[in-house]
């Protein structure tokens, strides 16, 4: 997939990807992952997800990444927000407490992030092919202080059954990509195989979520 194909769906309406109600392992988890701790949750890659509005409903400030402008423009359309407007360095849409950029995952810093005590990750590493997971794994731990908290909810199922997007992410991968520079707990690992998914093939789905604490 490339950033084109994205916009393309998008454009197109075809999200089947955007979840219409708030993710259920961020419900169950958030409280044992995070507490009442952390101050600003990053999530990449966002879309127009409603997870950031339970996380802002915490009260605590959201700060995503979404390279589809319409995705971000839709989100703030969609909770009555009149959002400002930044072209440089990147594009950032802003009102309180959320700051979305318009922008390549990769090319934010921490400098332009600011301070992040927590990241969310439903749909993002999921989202990229092998080649790329890695890379997104070693920019993301690049961007953390240490102490920062990943809830991180990823997919595996038989490739071979399969195209991605969204990609097989299995539990040893996950170890693979995290545990050089973080601490990784699994959390919970659900089957979640239904008809629609067996229509495509698919004869095995599952459901993981882990924490990942940034040494």
């Amino acid at each position: 997939m490339e950033f084109t194909d994205w916009e393309s769906l998008w454009s197109a309406g075809r999200t089947q990807f955007h979840q219409s109600d708030v993710n259920s392992h961020l419900r169950r988890f958030a409280d044992q992952v995070w507490g009442e701790s952390i101050g600003r949750v990053y999530v990449p890659l966002c879309g127009k997800s409603l997870d950031m509005v339970f996380l802002a409903d915490r009260g605590v400030e959201v700060v995503g990444v979404e390279f589809v402008k319409q995705a971000v423009a839709e989100f703030f359309h969609e909770q009555g927000l009149t959002p400002e407007i930044e072209n440089e360095p990147h594009v950032r849409y802003h009102a309180d407490p959320y700051t979305l950029f318009a922008a390549d995952f990769f090319s934010l810093t921490a400098d332009d992030l600011g301070t992040i005590d927590a990241v969310f990750d439903r749909a993002s590493l999921v989202a990229l092919d092998a080649p790329t997971r890695a890379r997104y794994a070693e920019h993301l731990s690049s961007i953390l202080p240490s102490g920062a908290t990943v809830m991180l909810v990823s997919f595996d199922y038989d490739q071979s059954e399969m195209d991605g997007p969204p990609f097989a992410v299995s539990t040893e991968e996950v170890h693979q990509l995290y545990a050089p520079n973080f601490d990784i707990e699994h959390l919970d690992t659900t089957e979640a195989l239904n008809d629609r998914m067996r229509q495509q093939g698919l004869t095995a789905f599952s459901v993981s979520a882990f924490k990942l604490t940034k040494r």
